[in-house]
């Protein structure tokens, strides 16, 4: 993990069974409304006692750490991956004392974890950009406060590849 003199955020479940520690900025604050964002918001929301995932609008409000800034500190044999497909390499991760929804991680691939903004509770760090914008709910206006992209813009791609870098060279 990075040093411990960089800012430190918390994110902890509901109950508080569960605690996670990021380390340093994020890569990116993004609210996503893809279509497995809003099936996978579904799935923790049909949970019982789960509270809400998804925004007013239907987005998935997240920040994005490198793995290696994220660490769970507390109740980690309390957390459960949930998958919309059996097959699929996408883990949406359960704090099950009581249904929280903590982070979304890869069986494979990507370097980070999406960290639900909610859990942050009031120390979490700003939004930077809507994406997958063209899988919104029907009637839903966004407010021009952020950048609202239809698809991936290639400004978060940039930020991931510099992010990678970083974390190769242990920065």
């Amino acid at each position: 993990m990075a040093s411990t003199s960089q800012n430190v955020s918390i994110a902890s479940c509901s109950c508080g069974g569960v605690q996670l520690e990021a380390v340093g900025a994020p890569i990116v604050g993004a609210v996503c409304y893809c279509d497995d964002c809003q099936a996978g918001a579904r799935q923790i929301e049909a949970l019982p006692n789960a509270a809400p995932v998804r925004g007013r609008d239907g987005g998935t409000a997240y920040l994005l750490y490198r793995r290696d800034r994220v660490t769970c500190t507390k109740g980690a044999s309390l957390l459960k991956n949930l998958k919309l497909k059996g097959s699929s390499v996408t883990n949406r991760v359960v704090a099950t004392c009581c249904n929280s929804a903590m982070y979304v991680g890869f069986d494979k691939g990507p370097f980070w974890y999406s960290v639900y903004r909610a859990r942050f509770k009031g120390n979490a760090p700003g939004l930077e950009m809507r994406l997958q914008t063209k899988h919104l709910p029907k009637g839903v206006q966004l407010p021009g406060d952020m950048p609202n992209y239809s698809a991936f813009p290639i400004k978060l791609a940039v930020k991931l590849v510099f992010a990678r870098i970083a974390m190769l060279f242990g920065r």
